[in-house]
């Protein structure tokens, strides 16, 4: 089968390109088709492999965000010269908006059957704050083979949004969930060891929507009680919007905060997981969270966000779901794990369905499935 992928985030994901090396490796001739919106974008996550062939397309102007059914129209003009579309069997989305939108335009056009995936920016962006394209959205879902999602959190999300619930009927049985794969590396090395001790850790940029000041916070109103006082919080990654804030944070309080930097070493991050008690990040949006996976490789409990990423995924005996506006909320959640650490595991998980190889195997079983 030929399949062609559009993916406007290709170059800076790594999902992406796990999924596709995969598809590849099982023999699935694919053409990846990422417009970009910068020189910057181009040539990140590309890869050689037989039969798998990425093209980048500069085309994505700054304007173009308040303007979608321009932008759509401008972006399958340039699809059109830059791919011969008669040669595919197959288009795979990877969002619902932005690169469904040239997939239900190439169904129109070529015939050509079309899955799509829907993330978390489709809801909170497109479906929250952008009406004028709600009645694409509608058409691009009706018409797909396949609806995908990597996480329960999300689905639900989508199932309960208004702008949805008059089509769920039509579309509902087309919708599927998909998880996410981790790195081998950490499936090779899963760990059902618990650490002791107070120390809680964090993974990831230092963007708002990470929410780490109010995890900082939550860490400084634990310690004020008599028995966490010395709970500390060590701090992995770094950057984005917030950065500042956070580094005024752990500057003011050298011994509770310890800031390590990026680590990219997997061998280095699996050793510093296996020193800690509890993994928290309560985003406030989290399509998936590969780093909640990667934690609970290694039997960290989890803090997450109820209604985002993971929840859902698993069980209760993985960590407890906050609000990420509270910091009580996230405080006690901390508490909780650390007071009854014996209650949480990942003995229940089964790491096997996090493989990319199992993943790939499935989508290419239901590519075949709809082509059939």
């Amino acid at each position: 089968m030929n399949v062609l992928h559009i993916s406007n985030d290709f170059g800076g994901s790594k999902v992406h390109v796990n999924l596709y090396k995969e598809l590849s490796k099982q023999g699935v001739r694919q053409t990846i088709y990422c417009p970009v919106r910068s020189a910057e974008q181009i040539g990140g996550n590309e890869f050689i492999a037989d039969g798998t062939e990425v093209i980048y397309d500069f085309v994505i102007q700054p304007y173009h965000k308040y303007v979608y059914h321009i932008k759509r129209g401008v972006m399958f003009r340039s699809l059109q010269k830059k791919v011969d579309l008669n040669k595919y069997d197959l288009c795979h989305a990877a969002t619902l908006f932005s690169d469904g939108g040239q997939a239900y335009k190439i169904y129109q056009e070529y015939h050509i059957p079309y899955v799509v995936a829907v993330r978390n920016t489709d809801i909170n962006g497109f479906l929250d704050l952008l009406p004028n394209t709600w009645p694409a959205g509608k058409k691009i879902l009706r018409n797909a083979e396949k609806i995908f999602f990597i996480s329960n959190a999300l689905m639900n999300k989508f199932s309960n949004h208004k702008v949805i619930k008059p089509i769920l009927p039509e579309i509902k049985d087309k919708m599927m969930l998909i998880p996410n794969g981790i790195d081998d590396y950490y499936l090779d090395h899963v760990n059902h060891e618990f650490c002791d001790g107070n120390k809680v850790l964090y993974v990831g940029d230092f963007s708002s929507n990470k929410n780490v000041s109010r995890l900082c916070e939550a860490i400084l109103e634990l310690r004020k009680e008599d028995t966490f006082g010395g709970v500390t919080l060590t701090l992995v990654g770094g950057g984005k919007n917030t950065n500042n804030e956070v580094q005024t944070m752990i500057d003011a309080h050298p011994g509770v905060f310890l800031y390590l930097g990026p680590v990219y070493d997997k061998e280095k991050l699996c050793d510093i997981f296996k020193t800690h008690s509890v993994f928290a990040m309560p985003s406030i949006h989290e399509t998936f969270g590969l780093v909640y996976l990667e934690a609970l490789s290694q039997n960290l409990p989890i803090v997450y966000t109820k209604g985002q990423g993971v929840d859902g995924l698993f069980d209760d005996s993985v960590g407890i779901g906050v609000n990420p506006l509270s910091v009580i909320e996230i405080k006690n959640a901390i508490k909780t794990i650390l007071n009854f650490k014996d209650q949480f595991s990942n003995n229940s998980i089964d790491f096997e369905q996090f493989h990319w190889s199992n993943i790939a195997t499935r989508y290419k079983n239901l590519y075949k499935e709809i082509l059939e």
